[in-house]
């Protein structure tokens, strides 16, 4: 099996930013694109890549997503939904939700916040919901005592920077949902932190985003050693460990051996549109990981992810002897000029 390098968030969405590459070095990747046969195919979100490449798993994707968080392990009474604070932005004539990303709570007001909403859900909802939990100031949970299965809802990664009527919960069960966003919004209006956010004219905490109760569909695959950032997301954590895979955790590439690896750092900051981390990203994941494997594994497949786009390069040893007579005849791909065409 070729080794994979799954590359999340890498195609950024508008290749007009100002300053998009400017004085950005990433001459691995550069090379890579020079040399590799590149492929286009149709776009696809990380869960999708997650389901293509780490296969089925046996658990919805909060549960998913809170077994591969780093401090515990997933309650053992009830069943979750993730439940992700969130801004709701005015935009012309729309509200549009948003992650605050860096701008979102910080570790003490999340501590504020978090055990007074888990008493007031319980208290609004006895019998159905049996709590709540932020693990990180970004990542939260609600625990329910029964499945939420007659009910659709928008995935936080399809949601974030779209209108919000287009996203609201769906299906038979749907109003109850609807209902329940609407009383958290006006609760959280109301606390304290928000009240002394807006008093520094900071973004303030406007709903929880609830998603995850579907289990993901995906193909078989075979076993696989899955090679991750230390940073790797959690419900890609918690997906390779219940797929069954051999995962492996690692700040820059150590030589170890894998099947795929998840490097993730991009994924983020394209989704939220932020810039700067995403230049950050990008110079970290040639420096620490895409120069090592360069160095060490001639034949590998790269699948570079975009929103609108998705590219798979494909190197070999004979692709790497010919590029010096290949430039002789045709002007080298580089990123920028990728980014021109998955922009479109």
């Amino acid at each position: 099996m070729i080794p994979t390098v799954v590359l999340p968030g890498l195609l950024w969405p508008n290749a007009g930013a100002q300053g998009l590459l400017d004085g950005l070095p990433h001459p691995t990747l550069e090379r890579w694109l020079a040399v590799g046969a590149r492929y286009h195919e149709s776009p696809r979100s990380y869960r999708e890549t997650l389901a293509a490449v780490l296969g089925p798993a046996s658990l919805p994707l909060a549960e998913l997503r809170r077994r591969g968080e780093d401090d515990a392990a997933s309650p053992a009474a009830g069943f979750l939904l993730c439940a992700d604070p969130v801004t709701l932005t005015l935009a012309r004539d729309r509200i549009v939700v948003t992650e605050p990303g860096e701008a979102g709570l910080s570790p003490q007001e999340a501590a504020a916040l978090a055990p007074a909403l888990s008493a007031w859900l319980r208290q609004i909802a006895p019998g159905w919901i049996l709590g709540f939990e932020l693990t990180t100031p970004q990542r939260g949970y609600l625990r329910l005592a029964t499945p939420a299965e007659r009910v659709r809802f928008a995935p936080l990664d399809e949601a974030s920077g779209r209108s919000l009527d287009v996203l609201l919960p769906q299906g038979e069960d749907a109003r109850r949902w609807r209902r329940l966003m609407n009383e958290l919004q006006v609760w959280l209006h109301e606390h304290p932190v928000n009240a002394e956010r807006r008093r520094r004219g900071w973004p303030t905490l406007d709903s929880l985003w609830l998603w995850g109760n579907e289990q993901p569909a995906a193909n078989a695959v075979p076993f696989r050693r899955v090679l991750g950032m230390d940073t790797l997301d959690p419900l890609a954590r918690g997906w390779a460990s219940a797929a069954g895979h051999d995962l492996v955790l690692a700040g820059h590439d150590t030589g170890q051996e894998f099947d795929v690896a998840l490097l993730d750092a991009a994924e983020a900051p394209c989704r939220r549109l932020d810039l700067t981390a995403w230049r950050t990203a990008l110079t970290t994941l040639d420096r620490d990981w895409l120069a090592g494997l360069e160095a060490r594994l001639p034949r590998l497949s790269l699948l570079l992810l975009g929103d609108k786009a998705s590219v798979r390069l494909e190197i070999t040893p004979s692709r790497r002897r010919l590029a010096p007579l290949r430039r002789l005849f045709r002007r080298p791909d580089t990123l920028a000029r990728l980014l021109e065409e998955t922009a479109q």
